[in-house]
């Protein structure tokens, strides 16, 4: 097994953090029902709400990113929250992860995962490391 530095683990996010800045609108996060596909493949699930991040997206520190809690947003559609897609403002696919409540595993974590089309959602927690 490959152990990194943390130096190197920290440089590594930051490159993350360059990526997701790129392009003319700000990187986002799709939430969406249903089971994840593998990575990259077109989502099986309804899109529930997409959600801006703000800039800066976030911090690296102790080789974890912590992604920057976001202001609320409208969910379109009403399901139960399983997976993200995070794009970087271009649209390009920068990854796939988890999404939970407060309690539980998610990488990414919303105040609640039943969510309900015309009401808002935000995320509470996210880490990357």
């Amino acid at each position: 097994m490959i152990q990194i530095s943390t130096e190197l683990n920290d440089y590594r996010l930051n490159a993350v953090v360059n990526f997701l800045a790129i392009g003319s609108q700000n990187a986002s996060v799709r939430i969406y029902s249903g089971v994840r596909p593998a990575l990259g493949a077109p989502p099986s699930g309804d899109l529930l709400a997409t959600i801006v991040l703000v800039e800066p997206i976030g911090d690296v520190e102790d080789g974890l990113l912590s992604i920057t809690p976001t202001d609320e947003a409208l969910i379109e559609t009403s399901g139960v929250a399983t997976w993200a897609r995070i794009v970087n403002g271009d649209g390009a696919l920068a990854w796939d992860c988890d999404v939970s409540d407060l309690d539980g595993t998610g990488e990414l974590r919303l105040p609640s995962t039943t969510l309900y089309a015309g009401g808002y959602t935000r995320i509470v927690s996210g880490l990357l490391g």
